[in-house]
């Protein structure tokens, strides 16, 4: 009778699974079909550029760029400064020192190929304080078993402004990182056997780069002086291949207005992690565009003014960090099938001898980075 209870209650079980589907929220075509923007001016002479995309839809996100715009980036003096398209929803303009006075308010006015005009609110430009020391220092983080700790790098910034200067600040992080396939090719097969002499190391050495998600804000509305040491910045710890070779981090410093701060705040409360569906929701956020065509029609996305200043930073042997990553190359012996076990599509099918002489078959991973999302170019500013 005990089994037959105990069988009762385990189809009961996969009942009640059976029955639980997948939560999936009907989103209506508008939501994903809006026109996004986003771009900057800077305090710096150079090319200013904004971005004109549509919203994807939740289940695919991509890029879907909005070719064929007319786009103005306009000042508070009565300046026009027309940019150009160079490439897919990328448009810029060359802007003079002169034209990026601190005090300027600019806005961007925009026309799509449908005749639809957006245009922004405009956003003052502020003086801003340089960017001053970035350092790290090595730190504990707390994980979710309270007996387990990651040691890391925790980066900082100091901020020290002047009585003039904006008492709001951004700062961007791009990183970038050499890192190496652990094996080059030199025997594979695709249905017939090939060595490779000398054997190929081409695609051994990728870079990646890209922004750290975060978003890292500072107001000193509320100091007594317009200064704070020690504010926070992100956290890397040697469970990637970040700090294996090679790491740089680009940080820019944004001094902003206080409703672009109070923008960027709303940003990072959305992107911050929720817990689940019926814990805190998301906040709407509201850009400062319109479409002055539609004014029904929501616009996405955010146009503002910065004054910006940037340093780059490289780390190598960081003591005190202990690597402890997966390269993702996968290594297997020759399967019982042999050779003719591996199909034309799986071909070319990479190989080595270990150091026992034992032949093993070898992921895509083993033999070239750009599986793992790397580049084969290395950067201009990477040391030789």
């Amino acid at each position: 009778m005990r089994r037959i209870r105990n069988l009762s209650t385990i189809l009961a079980i996969v009942l009640l699974f059976a029955c639980i589907k997948p939560f999936e929220p009907a989103i209506e075509g508008d939501e994903a079909n809006k026109l996004v923007v986003s771009g900057k001016i800077t305090g710096t002479e150079g090319w200013q550029k904004v971005n004109i995309s549509l919203s994807a839809p939740v289940n695919e996100a991509r890029y879907i760029p909005v070719s064929d715009c007319e786009v103005n980036f306009l000042d508070d003096k009565g300046n026009i400064f027309a940019a150009n398209e160079q490439e897919d929803g990328s448009y810029q303009a060359w802007m003079t020192q002169e034209n990026l006075a601190p005090g300027t308010a600019y806005k961007v006015s925009i026309v799509t190929p449908s005749g639809e005009r957006i245009e922004s609110s405009y956003d003052t430009l502020t003086s801003g304080a340089p960017l001053d020391s970035v350092y790290y220092t090595i730190e504990d983080l707390p994980t979710t078993d309270p007996d387990i700790f990651i040691r890391g790098m925790q980066f900082y910034v100091d901020l020290y402004g002047s009585e003039s200067d904006s008492r709001y600040y951004k700062w961007d992080i791009k990183e970038t990182w050499e890192f190496h396939s652990p094996h080059p090719m030199e025997y594979y097969y695709n249905g017939q056997f090939h060595t490779i002499i000398p054997p190929d190391y081409s695609k051994m050495y990728c870079w990646a780069t890209m922004m750290v998600k975060d978003v890292f804000l500072l107001s000193t509305k509320n100091y007594t002086a317009n200064s704070s040491p020690e504010n926070p910045l992100h956290f890397i710890d040697g469970t990637t291949s970040r700090l294996a070779i090679l790491y740089s981090i680009l940080v820019t410093q944004q001094s902003l207005t206080e409703s672009t701060y109070n923008f960027f705040e709303v940003v990072k409360a959305n992107s911050g992690g929720f817990g689940g569906l019926y814990e805190q929701q998301p906040f709407s956020i509201k850009g400062n565009l319109v479409n002055l065509s539609y004014p029904e029609k929501d616009v996405l996305g955010y146009f503002y003014a910065c004054s910006e200043s940037s340093k780059r930073y490289f780390y190598h042997d960081v003591e005190g960090i202990q690597l402890n990553f997966w390269d993702q190359c996968t290594e297997m012996p020759l399967p019982l099938t042999g050779w003719k076990g591996f199909k034309p599509h799986s071909y070319p099918v990479y190989y080595y001898y270990n150091e026992d002489g034992a032949l093993r078959i070898l992921s895509n991973d083993c033999v070239d980075c750009r599986v793992r999302g790397g580049s084969l170019t290395k950067p201009d500013f990477w040391p030789n």
